[in-house]
């Protein structure tokens, strides 16, 4: 009587003799019975990939720089940093998405406020030019030019 089934890995219906049909030998390096335990070496376990997760420092400093005007420009490229690595290592990434939104108002208000300074200036250095030197009070605001 002959085997029906076949030798090859690739035909249906191949049954590995050490294990399941069609999948591979199980093992690996097994420890025999009874024998000395091996030494555990951090870092050497095959479910990580050989890499840590990201640390919430960047996240940290850039949701922390977000808050002072012109900083927040280097907070917005830590926190958009940070949001990446987070999201490729599938962690969450709520602090720095924020740090993200807080850094652009941030950004916008300071803009907003540089340039109301500079047109305040301006209308300021106008008029002292058609006053001249001295203090002048006009419409009940007093203006002190040199």
């Amino acid at each position: 009587m002959t085997d029906n089934t076949p030798n090859d890995p690739n035909q249906p219906g191949y049954q590995n003799p050490q294990g399941q049909p069609g999948y591979p030998p199980q093992g690996g390096a097994q420890q025999p019975y009874g024998s000395a335990p091996q030494a555990y070496t951090p870092g050497s376990n095959e479910t990580t990939g050989g890499s840590k997760p990201p640390s919430k420092g960047m996240a940290i400093a850039g949701f922390v720089l977000s808050f002072f005007g012109l900083l927040a420009i280097v907070g917005l490229i830590l926190n958009i940093i940070s949001f990446r690595r987070f999201g490729r290592a599938g962690q969450p990434r709520g602090l720095s998405l924020a740090g993200i939104i807080i850094s652009i108002v941030v950004i916008i208000i300071t803009v907003i406020g540089i340039i109301v300074l500079i047109a305040g200036a301006t209308v300021l250095l106008q008029q002292c030019a058609d006053l001249g030197p001295g203090t002048h009070v006009v419409d009940g605001v007093t203006y002190t030019c040199s």
